[in-house]
């Protein structure tokens, strides 16, 4: 992605121009709300103003560097920053997950064993299987 999201707290210049920069396009959005995606450092960095890319030619900051990820695994991230890079042109961001402390034995539910129709369409799987 090469597109600014929040042109308030993802962007920052030492010229003043009325100009407007680009942001990312509608459909990326509609998309990002489809999916239920969120740009996971935004999310623990609400009004933070930190950059992942420096332009010499405009003299300006982006944050045009991001992980996005379903909401539903944002409690899964321990940490993220933005690091400085000394290098290159734009700045790593860095993920830590949070480890997984016990990991249990997978089980087959009982219950499905039960279910008339889960019962058919094993027999149908199993007499296709053994054709084979």
């Amino acid at each position: 992605l090469n597109g600014i999201v929040n042109g308030k707290l993802d962007y920052k210049t030492q010229i003043t121009t009325k100009k407007i920069r680009k942001t990312l396009p509608k459909t990326f959005f509609r998309m990002t709300d489809e999916l239920n995606l969120k740009d996971i450092w935004r999310e623990r960095n609400i009004n933070k103003r930190q950059y992942t890319f420096y332009s010499n030619r405009h003299s300006s900051w982006f944050r045009i560097d991001m992980i996005w990820m379903s909401a539903d695994l944002l409690f899964n991230i321990q940490d993220i920053e933005i690091e400085t890079s000394i290098w290159a042109d734009h700045n790593p961001i860095t993920v830590v997950w949070k480890g997984q402390k016990k990991r249990s034995r997978w089980t087959l539910n009982n219950r499905i064993i039960k279910e008339e129709n889960f019962k058919l369409k094993m027999e149908k799987e199993l007499i296709f299987f053994q054709r084979k």
